[in-house]
């Protein structure tokens, strides 16, 4: 790939050496062993501070036994979509036990939260709702209010006075972070649930 779109002063090589200029240019770095507390690079060790392992189970002894007998009993891919071929019977027993063990009438499962928050956007809201975000909410949710047919509005980081300013009554669905990734504060879950119950508003 050549010519001035790549190469000339506005092309791919100057912007990614304004990045770099800039500090912001990343690179990824290649880790050994499993994800945990502990990292090894290079051959040195550190401590994780990074990682989204929360609750430190993805080296856990118990889970990785079970996730073996998965791969003898069904084979290392489901081989389809949910909704051709991918959804086997350890899906539904999965799904039925957790809607039980919660209380709810019903469970859906996402490979990742990336594909479940995008999801429960798009099945909501139309072009008739407002969809209401913080800013700092994760490029999931922000990505996927940006192609919605509905229009969607940002309000500063936990400002309930601004989110307020913005609402109007029984349009559509207001959504913030439990504990923001990248900062790590929490939403403010009381008042946004209040805003939400007076404007008439859905809260995710």
């Amino acid at each position: 790939m050549t010519g001035p779109a790549v190469t000339g002063p506005f092309g791919l090589s100057a912007a990614l050496a304004g990045r770099e200029q800039a500090g912001l240019l990343r690179n990824r770095i290649a880790t050994d062993g499993a994800s945990g507390g502990r990292l090894k690079v290079a051959g040195r060790d550190y401590l994780n501070f990074s990682a989204n392992d929360y609750l430190g189970l993805a080296d856990h002894g118990a889970i990785k036994a079970a996730f073996n007998a998965g791969i003898e009993r069904y084979g290392a891919g489901s081989g389809a979509s949910p909704l051709v071929t991918g959804y086997s019977r350890a899906h539904q027993e999965l799904e039925e036990t957790l809607a039980e063990w919660l209380g709810v009438q019903a469970v859906l499962l996402f490979n990742c939260g990336f594909s479940a928050n995008q999801a429960v956007l798009k099945a909501l809201l139309g072009k008739e709702h407002l969809l209401w975000q913080d800013k700092l909410n994760h490029a999931s949710l922000q990505e996927m209010g940006s192609q919605l047919p509905c229009k969607m509005k940002r309000f500063a980081h936990n400002d309930m006075v601004a989110l307020e300013r913005q609402l109007e009554p029984n349009r559509g669905l207001i959504v913030s972070e439990g504990v923001f990734s990248m900062d790590g504060d929490q939403g403010p879950w009381r008042e946004l649930a209040t805003l939400a119950a007076q404007s008439g508003n859905w809260l995710m």
